[in-house]
């Protein structure tokens, strides 16, 4: 699961995954995504920008996604992490801007089994 509210930002790293053989959802902000994840238990890994529009944010996302499931989850800004009042625990922090090293390299480092 790929949310990302910059269109641009969203396609491009769908197409960087895809390429690295993982099948990709994508949706513009965090309701979207929570509602996916609550209703596809085929969904196995979350990448998530922090800063959404749509009343959940990627940490929020992130939060609630924790209570109900374990699943490894990336989450990406341009602010430094440090900058969050609250991160939640065993999530990866990928800074923006990423190239496709650094993508790749986030998801793959994860403990649970994340590639198609």
């Amino acid at each position: 699961m790929l949310a990302e509210d910059d269109r641009n930002a969203r396609e491009v790293t769908a197409l960087v995954l895809e390429a690295a053989g993982y099948k990709v959802i994508t949706t513009g902000n965090g309701t979207i995504a929570l509602d996916i994840l609550q209703n596809d238990a085929t969904v196995d890994l979350l990448l998530s920008d922090i800063q959404m529009p749509g009343g959940i944010d990627g940490i929020e996302l992130a939060r609630r996604v924790q209570m109900k499931r374990q699943m490894p989850i990336v989450l990406t800004s341009a602010d430094p992490r440090s900058s969050f009042t609250w991160f939640p625990d065993n999530v990866i922090f990928l800074p923006k801007p990423y190239d496709r090293r650094a993508l790749l390299a986030a998801v793959t480092v994860l403990p649970w089994p994340a590639a198609a």
